[in-house]
């Protein structure tokens, strides 16, 4: 899919509208290389223009205005200009530039929340976000797999901040895992795996059972329980054969079997307990560690912070306060649903412990008779040793059934994990294959470029694969680097098409001003010459000289033009 026209609209009124063609597309910054204090390219939107295309793929749109690009102006001119005059962001993408019948897809999107909400494909309002990007990826890369997201796929085409033009393949956020990166490269790479979704699945669970393992090896390894559960019930027999020793006569034997009936409930009693004191200490300790991430920051402290803001944004929407407050209330509803069943809890471990008490009671009058009847003052020692070994046996059989729970479901997840890793290692030959092909195409543009060859290639760890690009120089400057990921991303482009993979046929790189001018001609050159589109904000006087700019503008930008023409 190519990038055809992109229009901001209110109502029936076009504010700007760019249209686009093959090769490369120029945003032009008409600002001065050395602007003047009221003469700057900040705020003229050039690089709004790639993240409204980012918008009406899925983006949250806080950085079109929430950015430096505005810092002559609070930010809330441009966020209240959007919501205020219902601005419309319209893109259209078609399967074929060249030709005016081609498969297109036409997405529409508003600022607005709620009911005034406009997310739309091909005329279609889709509200949730979620089923906004399962259709988009369908549409565009005739796929239903759930992973990876479309958001996720076409990180690599909009390359509009940071991390994205430092990274060449590492284009996600932070946090994204091992397991999300492997999905998307596979599937960059035209491999579709329908159990990469569960291969995440069964790692977040993996995580969090070797959590729940570090809190249970507080209690103890669970050889050093099993230890301990032979002890005690060795001490357990031990006791019992003493105790049936005080039987003398025979004519005690109704008292005896009371008595043992007794002891049975007690015993079962003493294991429910242990059990349920060991369950209760799990979850005080859960909520220990929840309370512990409350925010103890003095907010009076920074409020001096906040008038100084205030005094530069006036219309200030969230204080520090509410931010505080939120994230406890989020901690607060984190804790009441773990220790909701607390106070059942509490009631049954209470009531367990009357029944004991109370079963205590019973067998203690039946050993006063019994005692009465010939047997001495031993027995009541041992049978309150017996108690103390019974309970202790409790919480020993219930935290070896909680250790013997998780390893055997830690084993079944590494079991299917297995399973899914040894699928995707058997397709190691074509994932090999699909590299070699790639770097064919990448190869030739970085040479083309720099004179350096870079490569791509696999480097397996245990969570999966993982793509690294070699560069035998060492680390390259900002402005070669930049340069590096321009070739990766028309080398994606060649390769795709050579394989009949549905992709999208457009490029969006910022922050190319330090990039030498002669580098700079070549990637205009290479751009040229690729079924694809590349298009870049720029400053004017950035541009070499040889450039006929007119040729590639699709836009002309300055304090005059400015994108959105906020009166």
């Amino acid at each position: 899919m190519f990038l055809k026209t992109l229009k901001i609209s209110n109502g029936e009124i076009t504010i700007n509208e760019i249209t686009f063609h093959k090769g490369i597309n120029l945003i032009v910054d008409e600002t001065p290389e050395k602007p003047t204090p009221k003469s700057t390219g900040n705020n003229v939107g050039k690089t709004t223009v790639l993240r409204l295309v980012d918008y009406c793929f899925g983006g949250d749109g806080k950085n079109i205005f929430q950015d430096t690009e505005f810092k002559k102006q609070p930010n809330t001119t441009v966020e209240n200009f959007l919501k205020n005059n219902n601005i419309i962001v319209t893109i259209e993408l078609v399967s074929n530039i060249d030709t005016s019948d081609s498969e297109s897809v036409t997405i529409k999107k508003n600022f607005l929340q709620r009911s005034k909400k406009i997310q739309e494909i091909n005329g279609e309002n889709i509200l949730n976000d979620k089923e906004f990007d399962k259709k988009l990826k369908e549409l565009i890369f005739k796929t239903n797999v759930d992973k990876p997201t479309f958001r996720q796929i076409i990180s690599k085409n909009i390359r509009d901040e940071k991390n994205k033009m430092n990274n060449i393949v590492k284009v996600l956020n932070s946090y994204a895992s091992s397991e999300v990166y492997e999905a998307l490269y596979l599937f960059w790479l035209g491999i579709e795996t329908d159990n990469l979704e569960e291969k995440q699945k069964l790692s977040e669970s993996k995580k969090k059972e070797e959590q729940f393992q570090k809190r249970l090896k507080k209690e103890g390894e669970l050889s050093l329980i099993l230890q301990q559960f032979t002890f005690v019930n060795g001490k357990l027999e031990e006791l019992n054969k003493k105790k049936k020793l005080f039987v003398v006569n025979e004519n005690y034997g109704e008292e005896i079997e009371e008595l043992n009936k007794v002891k049975l409930q007690q015993n079962a009693s003493a294991t429910l307990l242990g059990r349920l004191e060991v369950r209760r200490e799990l979850i005080l300790e859960s909520k220990s560690d929840l309370e512990k991430e409350y925010s103890k920051i003095d907010a009076s402290q920074i409020k001096f912070l906040y008038s100084k803001a205030e005094s530069l944004i006036p219309n200030l929407q969230v204080t520090f306060e509410d931010t505080l407050k939120f994230h406890n209330d989020l901690i607060s509803e984190k804790i009441t649903y773990i220790t909701k069943e607390l106070p059942e809890l509490e009631k049954s471990i209470n009531k367990t412990k009357n029944e004991l008490k109370a079963l205590q009671r019973q067998e203690k009058l039946l050993t006063i008779s019994i005692e009465k009847s010939g047997f001495t003052d031993d027995l009541e020692l041992i049978i309150v040793d017996l108690n103390k070994l019974y309970e202790k046996k409790g919480s020993l059989e219930e935290k070896k059934r909680l250790w013997e729970t998780s390893l055997n479901k830690l084993a079944a997840i590494e079991t299917d994990l297995q399973s899914i890793n040894d699928n995707i290692i058997s397709k190691d030959s074509i994932i090999q294959s699909r590299i070699t092909h790639f770097n064919n195409f990448f190869s030739e543009l970085s040479n083309e470029l720099y004179g350096e060859y870079y490569l791509l290639s696999t480097q397996q760890t245990e969570k999966g694969y993982d793509l690294i690009v070699t560069n035998i120089e060492g680390n390259p400057s900002t402005g070669k680097k930049k340069g590096q990921i321009a070739a990766f991303d028309f080398a994606y482009i060649k390769f795709a098409d050579s394989l009949d993979i549905n992709c999208l046929h457009f490029v969006m790189h910022d922050q190319l001003e330090n990039i030498h001018d002669n580098q700079l001609n070549t990637i205009i050159a290479v751009a040229n010459n690729i079924n694809g589109q590349y298009i870049v904000p720029i400053l004017r006087d950035k541009i070499p000289s040889n450039i006929d700019i007119s040729e590639f503008e699709v836009i002309s930008l300055s304090q005059e033009k400015k994108l959105f023409k906020i009166p």
